[in-house]
């Protein structure tokens, strides 16, 4: 009983340290410290899931929600195009195209 008053009493009477006080004792004192590096522009990842083609309207799916050409995601990229099997989108001002995964199931080839 008396060791914990001891140690608590101890523990109180040292200045209490912040992490930001706290430093490696590995590396030498005199480094500055190393700048955080930031991406100007960080890039989204697309997971194209579907394309629906008809007559009168193109749509796909892209992370969940379904766009059409000229619709805006949730990063700021644009939809430029839907084709049958992929999409194009800008993004940053690159194009990028979205492709479906092929199907592993083969077309039946009739005679």
């Amino acid at each position: 009983m008396f060791k914990r008053h001891i140690v608590l009493l101890i523990s109180l009477m040292l200045p209490s340290l912040t992490p930001a006080e706290l430093r490696d004792p590995t590396l030498p004192g005199n480094l500055p410290a190393s700048p955080v590096l930031e991406s100007p522009h960080t890039e989204s990842v697309f997971s194209l899931t579907g394309i629906w083609i008809s007559d009168t309207h193109r749509r796909a799916t892209i992370n969940g929600t379904t766009v059409s050409k000229g619709q805006t995601l949730a990063d700021g990229s644009r939809v430029l195009q839907i084709k049958p099997g992929y999409v194009l989108i800008r993004q940053n001002g690159t194009d990028k195209k979205l492709y479906l995964v092929p199907s592993i199931k083969k077309p039946v080839k009739r005679n």
